[in-house]
């Protein structure tokens, strides 16, 4: 996954201009009532490997997880396979 955001609200597009002046996912929620789930999150599993994602609760570790799995959208970012982005080339 490379540079993946998940905004939890309606229109999460607004809640970027207040990521790039660097609010807290509190001061975001605050201020357009959005959920800051995960934040430019990027990390590389190679074949085989096993890999463990640890964090405080809230932190976004279910999150991370169901993006992966598609069980949710990603607002911003790529989930790739074999440098496939699955979150816009499933083919049903």
């Amino acid at each position: 996954m490379k540079n993946l955001y998940k905004i939890f609200g309606e229109h999460p597009q607004r809640a970027f201009k207040y990521i790039e002046k660097g609010l807290s996912k509190e001061q975001i929620l605050e201020k357009t009532g959005l959920s800051l789930g995960v934040k430019d999150a990027s990390l590389a599993i190679e074949e085989g490997e096993i890999f463990v994602i640890m964090g405080l609760s809230g932190s976004g570790k279910s999150t991370m997880v169901r993006l992966l799995n598609r069980l949710i959208e990603p607002t911003r970012g790529q989930v790739l396979i074999d440098g496939v982005d699955i979150a816009r080339n499933i083919r049903c």
